[in-house]
């Protein structure tokens, strides 16, 4: 080989060299992300699909979910930094930001209520339940205060006019209305297909509630978190939006994740399930100071009156990546 060859060789050599040495150093190792969410509820499946479907490691992150039951105990583990997300319900995170908390809802894939009220075949009308007792998840939360709502809604006092049992999620409301335990509960898909093909009564559609806004599922962190590593946090709230896209086009895929993490077999349960909520899910899932005013109106802590709803959100990601395009060119594709 001529000496001009073996110069071009070599120089090819160390470019190829350096160019390896480039890839390495920006291929940066994932950012362990731990989220929390507080209910096998398909509310949550944004977060189910996004690490299903690998948008949280493809943007850059290595996301653990962990299931903690109530919203209770996930905020207190998020305030405590064992957790870096959590999804749950809204209330925990204005008790938590009353108490002292850092913390706030960066983003609200569901700010409408889901639940949907059930009766006993015999209950024809909402008055009915007055003097009833009625099956809720627990006596404090998001699940409780949606029942209030609705019963106020309708005309009845919740904290005179009916008495509660706590009883846990879904299943065991169900279970309890079921063997008569209790007059009426709150359901959501699968519950709500079983409870129709059984004859139970359903109030729906109720005046005053399609215009109510609670925070359902939202994706909530720290502030000590989110100023730490602002990236990680754009990236969780980034590969969210994509579940939720995911959640609205992928009509065979997402059943199919649904029915992993919820154990449900039921072909017509799951799909029940997955219309209910595609109507539900907000392509841009701004979290909304009209929520979180839901949430202090209801409460009966004295400082929540004079609380500004806009100490307990943050719509700086959500913003940003509306405002980059990135959310409408999702449903562009």
């Amino acid at each position: 080989m001529s000496k001009h060859g073996r110069c071009v060789g070599l120089l090819i050599f160390f470019l190829l060299l350096h160019g390896l040495v480039l890839a390495a150093e920006t291929q940066a190792p994932l950012a362990n992300v731990t989220i929390a969410y507080t209910s096998i509820s398909p509310q949550y499946a944004p977060v189910w699909i996004a690490k299903e479907a690998g948008f949280f490691k493809r943007n850059g992150i290595d996301v653990q979910l962990v299931y903690m039951r109530g919203g209770i105990v996930a905020t207190q583990a998020l305030v405590s930094n064992d957790v870096n997300f959590i999804n749950a319900g809204g209330g925990g995170v204005v008790d938590a930001v009353l108490g002292g908390a850092e913390i706030f809802i960066v983003a609200s894939p569901i700010n409408q209520e889901p639940q949907v009220l059930v009766a006993q075949k015999e209950i024809k009308e909402i008055a009915q339940l007055k003097g009833k007792k009625l099956a809720v998840n627990s006596l404090a939360g998001p699940s409780m205060l949606s029942l209030k709502m609705i019963l106020a809604a309708s005309g009845l006092d919740p904290d005179r006019d009916v008495s509660y049992l706590a009883t846990g999620p879904s299943a065991s409301r169900f279970g309890a209305l079921q063997l008569g335990q209790v007059d009426a509960t709150t359901l959501t898909p699968p519950f709500t297909s079983v409870a129709r093909r059984a004859g139970y009564t359903f109030f729906e559609n109720i005046p005053g509630m399609k215009e109510a806004e609670l925070p359902n599922a939202a994706l909530i962190t720290s502030r000590k978190f989110f100023e730490a590593e602002p990236v990680a946090a754009e990236m969780v709230v980034k590969s969210v939006i994509e579940g939720i896209h995911f959640y609205k086009t992928e009509k065979i895929k997402t059943p199919a994740i649904l029915k992993k993490y919820m154990k449900l077999e039921n072909a017509e349960e799951l799909q029940e399930t997955y219309n209910f909520y595609v109507k539900m899910l907000a392509e841009k899932p701004y979290p909304t100071a009209k929520g979180i005013q839901t949430i202090l109106d209801w409460s009966k802590r004295s400082d929540a009156r004079k609380a500004n709803p806009a100490q307990f959100i943050n719509t700086q990601i959500v913003g940003k990546l509306d405002k980059q395009g990135f959310i409408d060119g999702l449903y562009k594709k």
